[in-house]
């Protein structure tokens, strides 16, 4: 299951992360109805969770297996841009048709990360598997 949501989860971010290099307008009309002008803080809030995900799966691992620095990075990264969406979607007038079904997604994704992050492989329900 590790692998699955971590491979998922990071194919899901490569996807949105070209949308928003190649077609920018769009995906931001999408997600808070505004073109990316008037998106100054959601979009720098969103660029330092992403910094600072990309820094933690930059540091070196211990480890070779996906959770070194993957999994916690993952985590953090959908864990914050579901916060900032669901910021946004209830305090903010900017929301495209995909903020809501985006953050409940990142939801997801982050609670999904965040058994793999509490309970690495090999050591689910208290046993360490050999």
């Amino acid at each position: 299951m590790q692998s699955y949501v971590v491979k998922a989860a990071a194919w899901l971010e490569i996807l949105a992360g070209a949308i928003f290099v190649i077609l920018p307008d769009i995906a931001c009309n999408l997600l808070f109805r505004a073109t990316p002008d008037s998106l100054a803080w959601p979009l720098a809030r969103w660029v330092g969770i992403t910094l600072l995900a990309l820094g933690i799966a930059c540091l070196p691992s211990k480890t070779t297996e996906l959770h070194g620095r993957a999994v916690p990075a993952l985590f953090l990264f959908n864990a914050g841009v579901a916060v900032l969406f669901l910021r946004v979607g209830t305090t903010a007038v900017i929301h495209g048709p995909l903020l809501w079904p985006a953050a409940i997604l990142h939801s997801f994704i982050s609670l999904a990360l965040l058994f793999l992050v509490l309970f690495p492989k090999g050591d689910r329900n208290g046993h360490q598997q050999a």
